[in-house]
């Protein structure tokens, strides 16, 4: 969220955001004074990021216009301020910086395997948006996100599963059917 230069009162889309990464951008978005525009698949994700605070949900399998309808999330349709990219397919990618507002940033923190960030030349000129790769944060980002847990404003949601179940979550995980984490216990 820092990286975006997003500030309180804007809005930020987070692409992926009914897993366990997008799960925790949302709380962290929401605690950072930013309006929250959730792009996942399913009613299930729908269900999780509004029971963590998205205000807008763009669900891709069913949208026949995610461009439109992730600006028309926005109060002036112009685009969300920040996109933030957890997705693990290469296709949200290539979309970010066509919904984007003007002089947004687009951030990159998902690593789908063998993929490329596109974007139109001409529209990004124009735009003057901004693309950026995030991977890690240092000690004081940390310490942040810890005094964030500590006070209460951020939760982890997660479902235990035993082993014996690891072949049924690997095919949710397929699928794009988990909201959230999975964490599994050995013992079981």
């Amino acid at each position: 969220m820092k990286e975006s230069g997003a500030r309180p009162g804007q809005t930020v889309a987070i692409v992926g955001a009914g897993g366990g990464l997008g799960s925790l951008a949302i709380q962290y978005a929401k605690a950072m004074g930013l309006q929250v525009i959730a792009i996942d698949g399913g009613d299930d994700k729908k269900a999780h990021t509004k029971s963590l605070g998205a205000e807008s949900y763009v669900d891709f399998m069913t949208s026949k216009n995610l461009v439109g309808d992730v600006q028309a999330a926005t109060a002036d349709g112009l685009g969300p301020h920040a996109v933030i990219l957890v997705a693990v397919n290469e296709k949200p990618f290539q979309q970010a910086a066509e919904y984007v507002r003007p002089r947004g940033t687009v951030v990159a923190i998902g690593l789908p395997a063998g993929a490329y960030l596109r974007a139109p030349v001409f529209e990004s000129v124009i735009k003057m948006i901004t693309i950026k790769g995030s991977y890690v944060g240092n000690r004081r980002d940390t310490a942040e996100a810890i005094e964030f847990f500590r006070r209460g404003l951020i939760k982890v949601p997660f479902k235990t599963v035993g082993l014996s179940q690891l072949q049924e979550v690997y095919d949710l995980m397929h699928d794009g059917k988990i909201a959230g984490r999975y964490v599994v216990d050995t013992s079981k």
